[in-house]
């Protein structure tokens, strides 16, 4: 007698649950008339796709021998050297570095050399999915500490990290994004970025830094991030770990990153790297290093951010324009991301089903919150995808509706 194959599978698959935003992507890609600020996605007219093209047959025609071969698991000597360019942190060298399959492949490396089952991870409150998924994945729970206009609070994450230590539970890394957070769009200033780290000293748990935007500054200073900082001014080079990825800049489908850190946590990512994903695409990790060895990056860093900041400003203008009374959001100073924050009264989970009849799309706040926390008044909106024109009426449409 035949029985479903799926008796078999493992208690985590079957306690798996689909990704929220990728659902939404599927829902509304293609519907006629939609206006989505859902997905986290970066415009197509970002991508370099001549430079690209030209570099993929240059590489293919002259290293082909070498590139479409089994690579190594560490990543490409010729991308490590092009990265070294880029990150101008002495003291910095190959061994410090993992090339990965997108940041939250790194992520999802740096976690598996650290979490058994029920190891706990504090991140921010709310937080991005995707990098929460990738922890859970290997057994990680979460504890949010909530943020203010400055990130992750200094006071709630002691508390937090003390009242863990004194149940004796295994508390084992510290997540953060400090640039342009996903899906906040805040930025961690300076002084909190040492308070977070000279606290994460005084209980030693490591720190891991997720910067995929960082690179997208439209306006402010930049800021040292946390990975700089301990290493340079707090004299803690083995405190952080920082993910990096070349998604927002040279476009998500080529899956490329990279993960910096000291060579004791590196190590033994780089193990689970070999039996895991074997190596990075080998041709087009030598593509970024060309592309960086050309001079190519700064000025696609320069086109991405002259296409994305009259985007954000627009959206901003539309909210001022539109929104009622009581509605506030937060004024990014780069990334992708705006998030606005309702009424008590209003459910924006209710709001999206709405606001998808209106043919326009986000994603509720709810979605960035671990399980048991009931915030619905909040919701993500995403600037980069959509032209300026797009920018207004969507605004428009959902402003009506609230």
């Amino acid at each position: 007698m035949y029985q479903p194959i799926t008796r078999l599978f493992s208690k985590q698959t079957l306690s798996m649950k689909h990704s929220f935003i990728r659902e939404i992507l599927k829902m509304t890609k293609g519907v006629a008339g939609m206006i989505s600020f859902a997905g986290g996605l970066p415009s197509p007219d970002s991508f370099p796709k001549k430079q690209l093209a030209r570099l993929f047959s240059e590489v293919v025609m002259e290293d082909g021998e070498d590139v479409l071969q089994y690579g190594a698991s560490e990543g490409d000597k010729a991308l490590k050297q092009a990265i070294l360019k880029i990150e101008t942190i002495s003291a910095l060298d190959e061994e410090q570095i993992l090339i990965t399959v997108g940041s939250t492949n790194g992520i999802y490396f740096f976690t598996r050399c650290f979490i058994d089952p029920g190891d706990i991870v504090i991140s921010e409150a709310p937080g991005f999915p995707g990098s929460l998924a990738a922890m859970e994945a290997c057994g990680a729970r979460f504890v949010g500490v909530e943020m203010d206009e400055y990130g992750m609070l200094p006071e709630r994450l002691k508390q937090t990290l003390k009242a863990l230590f004194d149940k004796k539970q295994r508390v084992k890394f510290i997540y953060v994004i400090p640039e342009f957070q996903n899906p906040s769009g805040k930025t961690m200033n300076l002084k909190r970025r040492r308070e977070i780290i000279e606290i994460a000293q005084q209980y030693d748990v490591p720190i891991l830094e997720d910067q995929p935007y960082r690179e997208l500054r439209y306006d402010g200073e930049k800021i040292p991030t946390l990975w700089e900082l301990a290493r340079t001014e707090l004299k803690d080079p083995g405190r952080v770990t920082i993910c990096k990825s070349f998604s927002k800049i040279l476009g998500p489908g080529l899956r490329l990153g990279y993960t910096m850190g000291p060579p004791e946590v590196i190590m033994p990512m780089v193990m689970w790297a070999q039996k895991i994903t074997v190596s990075p695409d080998c041709a087009t990790q030598r593509v970024a290093a060309r592309f960086i060895d050309r001079g190519y990056f700064a000025e696609q860093i320069s086109t991405i951010i002259n296409l994305y900041r009259p985007r954000r400003d627009a959206m901003i203008e539309a909210l001022k324009a539109n929104m009622p009374a009581g509605i506030t959001w937060t004024m990014p100073e780069g990334g992708m991301f705006i998030w606005v924050t309702m009424d008590d009264k209003i459910n924006t989970d209710r709001l999206l089903e709405r606001a998808i009849e209106s043919k326009v799309a986000f994603i509720p706040g709810s979605k960035f919150y671990s399980e048991g926390v009931s915030k619905r008044n909040e919701l993500r909106l995403n600037f980069s995808y959509c032209d300026v024109d797009s920018i207004h009426e969507g605004i428009r449409r959902l402003a009506q509706l609230i």
